[in-house]
């Protein structure tokens, strides 16, 4: 697992280094000497814009390095720097510096190096800088951000209002966490970390590989029976969202991902539609009231006997019946609990409930859900996922999934970041899927943090293969179903 980090680890990670007798300046020329060596430059000109911070400060270096070196390049800023040692270096370059005019031409170059935000940034950005960003956007160049991509949020990966695209970033010392969440995966670009000798810094996240879930998949006995490898009850669907092929697919995911036994629990009214998509799942008729499942003590507790883990949530709708079937599985199941959808929504009316909960529980939000769950907006929540997700998972003890362009799995104590998929998976659908494959390698007998960062990485893949099965437009929740046998196989046979 590769460590991710925050604004704060990081600016304190620097901060320790300085006192440690590195100089501020000496760490400058250490990232551009970095930015110079992994950046590939071509014979074209180059065009390194500065800000009046520190990232500033490894532009100016970077210049008179590539000066020294007898690269052709310009500099441009927007004045004085306002950082001491940033302001050192611009002193040695300071008759070569272009101050920033909104009339300049920025696509005369093959190559530009943002250097004029770095991780400190805490509002809109405006004026000149704004300009800037506009304009390196439309230059046509190969664009380098040093550390983060300017304008990005360090912590939630969100533009700042506007936000430089760069093809490339190059991250001082380790990767931060926004350029993995939200805007951060289209405007950073290919992404690495430069080792430049600052402290060891705490890692708010971790981005889930390959390497990380292949364990999820050990090579199987002979000797086993359908019963060994997991049962798994899903307790999904109402009248108004039938969804019977999703439902279907719930069931036919878990198979995919290795267990023995599906039994999908729909209310009667719906029985028969999703009868007619399934094969290898038992049904369980469960009673209804206004085209939604009842609750019904005796008819639940056959639901989860035997049951290694339990989904619920997805297509109930919310109602009083819901909510007593939610109240029921919070306090008497003993299996692993995945809550999702029309289960968190009910949960969001009473979230303290979780305190009585014993057994392991996964909840998967996606960010309205989220903020309903804590009652704060939507945009705090995706001000810095990783924080509030770990805050939650905290407060009640439980696995958070919070659902997004990328995930973030935490059990309040360590996050994880899965980065695999495609836009072609925000689809009604895929966040169900999401939950059936977390309750699936639960019921599998596995970790439930391992699982739900595993079911991330693993749909993301296999949505990956539908997006190029059927490109992404046109790929759908089915597609992405159909493509997880091939990754599991590709995994298990890698964990051989």
């Amino acid at each position: 697992m590769v460590k991710l980090v925050s604004a704060l680890a990081a600016k304190k990670a620097d901060e320790e280094t300085i006192r440690n007798g590195v100089s501020s300046v000496d760490l400058m020329k250490k990232v551009a000497a970095g930015v110079l060596e992994n950046c590939s430059l071509g014979e074209g000109r180059s065009l390194i814009v500065c800000g009046k911070g520190g990232n500033g400060g490894d532009g100016y270096a970077l210049y008179l390095l590539m000066k020294e070196r007898g690269l052709p390049v310009d500099v441009v800023d927007f004045g004085e720097s306002k950082h001491e040692g940033a302001a050192s270096l611009r002193a040695l370059c300071e008759k070569e510096v272009k101050k920033f005019d909104e009339s300049m031409n920025f696509s005369d170059y093959q190559t530009v190096f943002d250097c004029i935000f770095g991780i400190g940034l805490g509002r809109a950005v405006t004026g000149e800088a704004l300009a800037a960003i506009k304009k390196i956007n439309a230059s046509g160049a190969r664009v380098v951000s040093v550390d983060i991509p300017s304008g990005l949020s360090s912590d939630g990966g969100n533009q700042m209002g506007e936000a430089v695209h760069a093809n490339v970033t190059i991250s001082v010392q380790n990767l931060k966490v926004g350029c993995f969440l939200n805007d951060g995966l289209d405007a950073a670009g290919e992404v690495g970390a430069l080792d430049v000798g600052i402290a060891d810094a705490e890692g708010e996240a971790f981005l889930v590989e390959e390497e990380d879930v292949i364990g999820l998949f050990p090579p199987l006995k002979r000797n086993l029976h359908k019963g060994a490898l997991g049962r798994l009850s899903v307790i999904a669907g109402s009248e108004s969202y039938s969804g019977a092929a999703v439902i279907a697919e719930l069931g036919a995911t878990a198979f995919a991902l290795g267990d023995g036994l599906v039994k999908l629990c729909v209310p009667d009214v719906i029985l028969y539609p999703v009868m007619n998509k399934i094969t290898e799942c038992t049904l369980l008729s469960c009673p209804s009231k206004d085209g939604r499942i009842a609750y019904d003590e005796a008819i639940l507790q056959k639901a989860t006997a035997g049951a290694n883990a339990v989904l619920f949530g997805n297509g109930v709708d919310v109602s009083d019946e819901g909510r007593k079937i939610l109240r029921y599985l919070i306090k008497n199941l003993s299996a692993p609990l995945v809550l999702d959808a029309d289960g968190l929504n009910m949960l969001s009316e009473e979230p303290e409930l979780l305190r009585e909960r014993k057994g392991a529980t996964v909840l998967t939000p996606h960010p309205r859900e989220m903020s309903r769950l804590m009652g704060l907006p939507t945009e705090e929540i995706l001000s810095d996922p990783v924080s509030y997700a770990k805050e939650f998972a905290s407060r009640f003890g439980v696995v958070v999934a919070l659902k997004g362009a990328s995930t973030v799995v935490t059990d309040g104590k360590t996050a994880f970041v899965s980065v695999t998929g495609t836009p072609g998976m925000a689809k009604g659908g895929s966040g169900d899927l999401l939950a059936g494959a977390v309750a699936a390698l639960i019921a599998g007998g596995r970790d439930g943090l391992l699982s739900t960062y595993g079911a991330a990485y693993i749909l993301g893949v296999a949505g990956e293969g539908a997006a190029r099965e059927k490109g992404e437009y046109s790929s759908l929740p089915t597609d992405t179903h159909r493509h997880i046998a091939s990754v599991v196989k590709y995994l298990s046979e890698k964990a051989k």
